[in-house]
Parts: structure tokens; sequence; C-alpha cells
């Protein structure tokens, strides 16, 4: 891998085998996909949101309920063609994400299907890069590496750049409060009094200010895969 000093990083796309990896069950045999949603503002969880399509997300609920590295979960919104959850899992002392942030990487994408894991990771050097993959070979991880090329300057609009100034503040209010941790460290009854709003209000409020964060990053993929077409 060259290594450039004027660029702002690395990109590295790789694939994963669904294998026993977090929520691998659910795709198998499947038509689902499931694509993480690291834009939403949340703790330091890794990408906790994601968003599920298919005709067999009728039952990917209970996959979820039985299977053993699954810690809790809720459905924040669902439509017709796709539904997004929130999931807590367990993580792998030397499994794939955890070997990420050990290198100081950031995932921006995660697409997954019955033919396995899609990742896109940034890295801030080639050595950080080099060190990944290094350790992806000691942990026996089988990563599968599809491109790697210097970082593009990212000048896609914020995903919060689509939300009111009412949902932004009802978001960050949910957040510095605790209201995404697990378990919830405020009530949408504290937040609400806090704006001076219902709950029910506030609780409609910020399904909207998530559905719209959804749709913007998911416009943000779909452009990235028009371009690389």
């Amino acid at each position: 891998m060259p290594d450039d000093e004027t660029s702002a990083g690395y990109e590295v796309e790789l694939g994963f085998p669904l294998g026993d990896s977090y929520l691998g069950t659910a795709l198998e045999d499947s038509d689902l996909e499931i694509t993480c949603v690291p834009s939403v503002p949340v703790s330091g969880d890794p990408v906790p949101y994601f968003t599920v399509s298919g005709t067999d997300a009728d039952t990917f609920e209970d996959i979820l309920e039985a299977h053993p590295n699954v810690e809790y979960f809720e459905l924040v919104t669902s439509r017709p063609e796709r539904r997004l959850y929130r999931c807590q899992w367990r993580l792998k002392d030397r499994g794939l994400i955890s070997t990420i942030q050990m290198h100081n990487g950031i995932v921006r994408r995660i697409v997954g299907t019955k033919d396995g894991w899609t990742l896109s990771v940034f890295f801030p050097t080639n050595d950080h890069a080099a060190q990944f993959h290094s350790a992806c070979l000691d942990r026996r991880l089988e990563i599968d590496v599809r491109r790697v090329e210097p970082a593009s300057v990212d000048e896609r609009h914020p995903a919060t750049s689509d939300l009111s100034e009412k949902q932004l503040t009802a978001l960050e209010l949910a957040f510095s409060q605790g209201y995404f941790e697990t378990p919830k460290e405020a009530s949408l009854g504290d937040i609400a009094d806090d704006i001076g709003i219902s709950e029910q209000a506030l609780s409609q409020r910020i399904r909207r200010a998530l559905n719209r964060l959804v749709a913007s990053s998911m416009d943000d993929t779909d452009r990235e895969y028009s371009h690389e077409k």
C-alpha cells in the first residue's frame, strides 16, 4: 500500500463471512439486508442502529430474541420497506470490531446479506491499516481486503442538516441526558419537562428526527453506489 503524506487517511473495503458474526444467523438462507447506521447520535457503542429490509423481516425479531450475544434491542421505527432497530450486543475481545477499534479505525459503512458482510473502514494512516491487517491474520479473522485507497474528503452534507431546530434540540437533550443508554438514564417525561412539551409530542419529535437521519444516511449510500457504478 503506497504511503501518501498528503492523503487524509486510508479507506479499506473488506468482506467478512457470516460465520458466527453478530446477526450473521439472521442473514443465512434469507433475503434480508442489514445496513448499520453509525450517523445516529449515540454513546460509545459501535454502530448500535441498523436498518433491516426484505420479505423475511417479520421473523427477524425472533432471531434477535434467541441470539446469545444480543443483550437488548428495540424497534425504533417501521416502514413497509424498511425497519430501524437499536441493538446492543456483546463485543468479542478479539473480534473484527474490537480489532478495528484497537487500530484507530472508524467504520463508515457495514452492509450484510446472505453472501456475507461488506465493511468500509477509515484508518488515519497507512501504518494503521497495515497493522490492522496483520492483527486480523494473527487472530485468524477471515477478512477479504477488496480495496485500499487514500481517503477522499467527505463533502456530503451533515445528516443533522436535514433536522429542524426543535428536532435537533430534542435529540441533543435525549443524548446528553442518557435516554439512548441501556438502561436509560432519563425518561421521555424528564426530557419533555425540560423542553416544555408533552411526552407524546417529544416521542413523535424524536421518531421523526431518527427517520430523517436514516433517510439521509440511505440517500448518501445510494449516491455512493450510483457513483461507483
